[in-house]
């Protein structure tokens, strides 16, 4: 995804791409869990949620690998959706220890 540097707002994108990417991973997670959850709503919402919360518990490795990559604070908020601000706030703690493994040949 990495593009040229940019200096304007780029918020985040849903629709019926990333509608299909939630509704096979609510799909799987359900196969992977052994629930009856087709058609019941109540195991669709726990399936959902629980891929929520695994996103945000993953962000502040997205965030630290970005910043290894020397994104800015400015670039990282605007793929939040967030300020520059509140992104630094947010994670700047965890740049150093979030950081994904390098991988030693």
């Amino acid at each position: 995804m990495r593009e040229p540097r940019r200096d304007h707002y780029i918020e985040p994108a849903t629709g019926p791409d990333s509608g299909r990417v939630i509704d096979e991973a609510i799909a799987s997670l359900g196969t992977l869990r052994n629930l009856a959850w087709l058609g019941d709503s109540g195991a669709t919402l726990h399936l959902l949620v629980s891929l929520i919360h695994q996103a945000e518990q993953q962000l502040p490795r997205a965030v630290a690998d970005a910043r290894e990559q020397e994104y800015s604070w400015a670039e990282i908020a605007d793929l939040l959706g967030v300020t520059r601000a509140s992104a630094w706030q947010r994670y700047a703690g965890h740049t150093t220890t979030n950081r994904t493994p390098t991988v030693l040949d």
